[in-house]
């Protein structure tokens, strides 16, 4: 194994990926804020794994969850480029005719990657924590892959943090390139507009002291942390910079649960050498949320049907996201006997003559969470509490709290 003052390179990555790779073959790389983009000295990962696949031909890459893109990928030398989750870091990709996505929740991405789609080997970013070799801003689905004995090419990020729950990683399992000193990518949140705060202050009056509370990245769960008044838990997806908030004003109970990082140094550096990230198997567990202390689940939508179906995807043709752990938490929250799975949206987007409502006739695209696994959708005028109404009522509760802006209660 390299000793940590050896730089990996392009050429040490491509090295080691040609001995483990034949035509045929499947590669994932590491996803969210600390997929390998570039390595010390600019060199770009997607230019090597895109010489790679013109070199030995008929290579499939598969992409996780991106925060921003990957420099140097050209998607006309490989198979085809499959991404788990569209939108943020894939939409260049995803435009090219060998680019596509698969539409599942993120629990399932576990059966998809042990089948249909199971890598030959996984190239990805690791750190050094205390007792060793371990994941640093995101866990994801990579210790599964680890575990079912997919072979692991890795950079060692001596920047990264290490905020990895799981024991260190077996050295024999993993082949370390090199090292580097690139950090996670820094992506700042924006602050929360008055809409978002009305939002916030909205849903908080349904979340109890001591609840394990879920939320989404943006500027809703950036205000949701900032405004509560009680203590909570956080058990969620990604984690933001608004829980280092969330502690300074004393209102953190225990560790935070969650699979990736998603922020800035600020975020980066409190969550150092943390036991806070678990890979999805534990994070997006339908059995472990749905039981035990009350789970609140506050989530948002682009389209909301008159039953209460959700699209997260986006408008039609035009995808802006993925559906991700969204309709996991729902029905997680929606199960536990103490929880509550909220939807939280603006009764109106955009602007002006652009301005349109949430609320649609039908979906223009498929459904994200089914309008079962939906207890109360929240706007800044009021709520509808859909629990223990049939169709007919949900109906007219939704209808009613987008078009007059307040519900039947």
């Amino acid at each position: 194994m390299p000793s940590s003052t050896t730089v990996a390179t392009a050429a040490t990555l491509d090295s080691a990926i040609r001995e483990v790779v034949s035509p045929g073959a499947t590669i994932a790389l590491g996803d969210g804020v600390g997929t390998l983009d570039l390595l010390d000295g600019a060199q770009s990962v997607g230019s090597a794994l895109t010489a790679l696949a013109r070199s030995i031909g008929d290579l499939r890459l598969v992409l996780g969850w991106l925060s921003g893109p990957v420099h140097g990928i050209d998607p006309e030398p490989f198979r085809d480029i499959v991404a788990l989750m569209p939108g943020w870091g894939v939409r260049a990709l995803l435009d090219h005719d060998r680019g596509r996505f698969v539409p599942t929740r993120l629990s399932a991405l576990r059966s998809v990657l042990s089948g249909p789609l199971r890598p030959d080997v996984l190239v990805t970013r690791l750190t050094r924590g205390a007792g060793g070799l371990c994941f640093g801003t995101e866990v994801s689905w990579q210790r599964e892959l680890i575990a079912a004995g997919v072979p692991v090419i890795a950079v060692v990020d001596v920047a990264s943090p290490a905020a990895d729950a799981g024991e260190p990683l077996d050295p024999r399992s993993v082949r370390v390139v090199g090292s580097c000193t690139t950090g996670p990518l820094r992506v700042k949140q924006k602050a929360p507009e008055p809409i978002h705060l009305a939002l916030a202050d909205a849903v908080l009056r349904f979340i109890p002291a001591g609840a394990r509370l879920q939320y989404g990245p943006g500027q809703l769960g950036t205000a949701l942390l900032n405004l509560t008044e009680v203590p909570i838990r956080i058990d969620t997806g990604l984690l933001t910079d608004a829980v280092v908030d969330l502690d300074d004003r004393g209102k953190l109970i225990g560790t935070p649960s969650a699979t990736y990082l998603l922020g800035t140094d600020r975020l980066y550096d409190w969550a150092r050498d943390r036991p806070i990230l678990h890979g999805i198997d534990h994070s997006h567990d339908l059995t472990r949320l749905g039981s035990g202390d009350p789970f609140v689940a506050v989530n948002t939508a682009i389209e909301v049907d008159p039953w209460g179906q959700i699209n997260v995807e986006g408008v039609g043709s035009k995808v802006v996201g993925g559906i991700g752990g969204h309709p996991d938490y729902c029905a997680a929250a929606a199960m536990n006997p103490h929880g509550l799975s909220v939807i939280a949206v603006p009764s109106r987007y955009g602007e002006g003559a652009q301005q349109r409502s949430p609320l649609v006739d039908h979906l223009s695209r498929p459904a994200s969470t089914p309008a079962y696994d939906v207890d109360l959708i929240v706007t800044e005028h009021g709520h509808a509490d859909l629990r223990g109404a049939d169709w007919d009522r949900r109906r007219e509760m939704i209808n009613q709290l987008f078009t007059k802006g307040s519900a039947p209660q």
